[in-house]
């Protein structure tokens, strides 16, 4: 099966075939995992979302589009059930959100902050490429949240332009992220 190919993933799978279907979940598992915890902050509540996704696939996989996006289906449907999770599990995830941020920071090197240090490294390289004044502007942005009038005031250029210069910006960012990392943004 060529990796590339969604359309024959989405066949495959809606042919009932297993193994199609536990590529898929190795391929995206992770990642969706991720996405759960960063918001309900809580591993059992994120493995629940991310179950739960997997088994809406696998029930739902004949009526699934083969000319649509997998990816696309399944990072939806996380984020909606993340999104239901929040509202009917408000409280709990409330808890997990305040414990979060009261957790101490450990200082041992595993892999996911190896990984997070290599994110961080290329984010960095990446800002260094930018010409200064879209690295300003996206500075501006993401650092301080400065609005758009206001970069545009202080730096005497056009909303416009602001508003291009960061696209272009975040853009580039985001290829170059892509390039040097496992991170997609596709």
């Amino acid at each position: 099966m060529d990796p590339d190919s969604e359309q024959e993933k989405l066949q495959k799978l809606k042919d009932g075939d297993e193994e199609c279907f536990r590529k898929i979940y190795d391929e995206y598992h992770r990642r969706l995992y991720g996405i759960a915890f960063k918001y309900l902050k809580s591993k059992e509540l994120a493995e629940d979302a991310v179950h739960d996704v997997f088994v809406k696939l696998w029930n739902h996989r004949k009526e699934l589009d083969e000319k649509g996006s997998l990816k696309g289906f399944l990072f939806t449907s996380v984020k909606n059930h993340v999104l239901n999770m929040i509202r009917d599990h408000k409280k709990e995830v409330q808890k997990n959100q305040k414990y979060a941020t009261l957790k101490p920071v450990k200082k041992n090197n595993t892999e996911a902050d190896i990984t997070l240090q290599n994110y961080k490294r290329v984010f960095e390289a990446g800002l260094q490429e930018l010409p200064k004044g879209k690295r300003k502007i996206f500075n501006m942005k993401m650092e301080h949240d400065v609005s758009n009038k206001d970069i545009a005031q202080e730096l005497d250029i056009s909303v416009n332009t602001v508003k291009s210069q960061y696209y272009k910006a975040s853009q580039f960012i985001k290829d170059h992220l892509s390039e040097y990392t496992d991170i997609d943004f596709k």
